[in-house]
C-alpha cells in the first residue's frame, strides 16, 4: 500500500488529456457530474474511448476500515469536503 500523487480529469476528457496529465502524477482520480467515478494510470492509456470509459472502477472513496477488508479494492481514495486529497494503492 503506497499513497500517489494524483491529479483530477473529467470523464469526458480525452484519452491524449490523460497521456498529457500523465506526465506530472502517478494517477489521475476521474470525475463524472458530482461523484468520483474511478482511476487512470499509465496502464489504461492504450484504451480506447473518453477517460469515463476506460478508467479503473476498482475504488472506494472514504472507505471505513470494514469496508476496505471486505471489499478489497484496488484504489482507495481520501477527501475533504468532497474534494480527494489522498489516494493509497490498497493492493
Amino acid at each position: 500500500m503506497w499513497y500517489m500523487e494524483f491529479s483530477t480529469i473529467g470523464c469526458e476528457d480525452s484519452v491524449e488529456e490523460a497521456t498529457t496529465r500523465l506526465q506530472n502524477c502517478d494517477v489521475l482520480i476521474v470525475w463524472g457530474e458530482e461523484d468520483i467515478l474511478g482511476v487512470i494510470t499509465v496502464d489504461h492509456l492504450d484504451k480506447k474511448g473518453t477517460c469515463g470509459e476506460i478508467c479503473e472502477l476498482d475504488v472506494l472513496v472514504d472507505p471505513s476500515l470494514e469496508m476496505r477488508e471486505k471489499w478489497n479494492p484496488k484504489y482507495v481514495i481520501k477527501t475533504e469536503d468532497g474534494e480527494p486529497v489522498s489516494i493509497v494503492n490498497h493492493q
